[in-house]
């Protein structure tokens, strides 16, 4: 067996050097349904002094799902010590001529590390139905910041978004006529112009800042009409998380 071999180990076992909780090297896959367009969370990537992969027990239940190519089984531990090939192939290699635009679409310097851009990128391709996000985190004074790319912009508006600036608030407004998602949440400006969607993944992160304190939503950075529509608009949100509150965890979050 090579030093890049995937090892596939039984979910009961332990590996000590992944206790990571939620540190930012844990990313949640998620699938997008190719008719219904619904996005399911369906596995854990994390990565420590290599990479681990499990599928999230809910993920057997979703609907036209079936395991990724290179995991077959539910309830398998797979760990490596070079990234997996389905998520490496969502890295663009830095031998490209425009290897520097896409960092800087992505809001990255020149010493980004290939896990920072899957994570700020959410590893989408076009066309293809898998993407990844980042666990928010929350820090010891309950204080929450994550970064997102608004989901929908080519949908809303036919992509066009006003003139927009780093820092400038942003608003958000419930969408429940919404025929994909009716929890579905907009990012307007402050007059009430769309933008487009929180991600759903996002969704009940959000809702428990909102629980506990008002959130703010701020421009982190926008990128011309010749980015791609899914890397057009970078946002922050800001907020103050309930007390013992872990985002991302709990049954429905659970392991194999």
């Amino acid at each position: 067996m090579t030093v890049d071999e995937t090892v596939v180990r039984p979910a009961a076992s332990t590996v000590g050097s992944w206790d990571v909780g939620r540190s930012p090297g844990s990313l949640i896959v998620a699938w997008q349904h190719p008719a219904s367009r619904l996005i399911s969370p369906v596995g854990l990537l994390e990565h420590g002094p290599g990479y681990r992969f499990r599928y999230l027990r809910r993920a057997s239940a979703v609907e036209g799902f079936l395991p990724f190519l290179g995991f077959p089984r539910w309830d398998q531990t797979y760990l490596a010590t070079r990234l997996f090939p389905l998520f490496q192939q969502r890295i663009m290699s830095p031998r490209r001529p425009d290897f520097g635009q896409f960092l800087r679409q992505l809001d990255l310097d020149d010493n980004a590390s290939p896990w920072e851009q899957l994570a700020r990128s959410e590893g989408r391709r076009t066309g293809d139905t898998v993407q990844v996000f980042p666990i928010p985190l929350v820090y010891p004074d309950r204080s929450s910041t994550c970064r997102f790319l608004v989901h929908g912009i080519r949908h809303v508006n036919h992509g066009h978004l006003p003139a927009l600036r780093r820092d400038d608030r942003l608003a958000l407004l419930a969408d429940p006529a919404n025929p994909v998602n009716p929890e579905a949440v907009l990012v307007c400006t402050p007059h009430g112009e769309r933008l487009g969607y929180v991600p759903d993944l996002l969704l009940d992160h959000l809702r428990a800042l909102q629980e506990s304190d008002p959130v703010t939503l701020a421009v982190e950075h926008v990128n011309g009409p010749e980015a791609p529509a899914h890397l057009r608009l970078l946002v922050r949100l800001d907020g103050t998380a309930p007390s013992g509150y872990e985002p991302m965890s709990g049954p429905g979050w659970a392991t194999f």
